[in-house]
């Protein structure tokens, strides 16, 4: 203890303050952190370097970009004739993969029965932009995003987006509970056959 005695600074009810400098070791690996940061900071998020991140990122995203217009142009989405839409509404295997992606990416706005929260009533035979099955899967494939409703055409699988209409034409006419007041024009259905 007697070898610290003479780097006590002061002394306060007991407790005695050392000047007693850190080691060398630590202050290296301060120095050397702040001289890293320096030249990661000029050399990366200033552009600094060549290819700079944001360039990198730039060509990733295009990249990306292309890959899923090249797939769409292979696989153009066309839709289903009517009756194979209508068929599908009685069909359980369709009706199942349909009310699984109904859950997923339309009862936040239609209601899990259908019934319209923020999105109108789909289980009515009143329809905002025609209710004929052909008018539904194109207003579910191209969206209206000017009234919220995003585009599903390219975010599902083509089976999913049929099955999808064909489970909200199986459910016209169902009348859930707390429905939400028709919209729109009278649309008389077609007529799902065999049943």
């Amino acid at each position: 203890m007697a070898e610290f005695e003479d780097k006590v600074l002061h002394e306060l009810d007991g407790i005695r303050e050392y000047d007693n400098p850190m080691p060398a070791w630590l202050m290296a690996i301060f120095w050397g952190s702040l001289i890293f940061s320096a030249a990661y900071l000029g050399f990366y998020a200033l552009s600094f370097g060549e290819g700079s991140m944001e360039a990198e990122y730039r060509a990733g995203t295009q990249r990306a970009v292309a890959s899923v217009d090249a797939y769409f142009d292979a696989n153009p989405l066309v839709p289903p004739s009517p009756a194979d839409l209508l068929a599908g509404a009685k069909d359980p295997a369709v009706l199942e993969m349909g009310a699984s992606r109904f859950t997923r990416s339309c009862a936040s706005c239609h209601g899990e029965k259908a019934q319209g929260l923020i999105g109108p009533n789909l289980t009515d035979d009143h329809w905002i932009h025609g209710g004929t099955v052909e008018r539904v899967f194109q207003s579910v494939a191209k969206g209206w995003p000017a009234k919220g409703m995003p585009p599903w055409g390219r975010a599902v699988k083509p089976e999913e987006l049929s099955a999808l209409v064909s489970f909200v034409r199986s459910v016209q006419g169902s009348n859930p509970p707390n429905a939400r007041a028709p919209e729109g024009d009278r649309v008389v259905p077609e007529p799902i056959p065999g049943h």
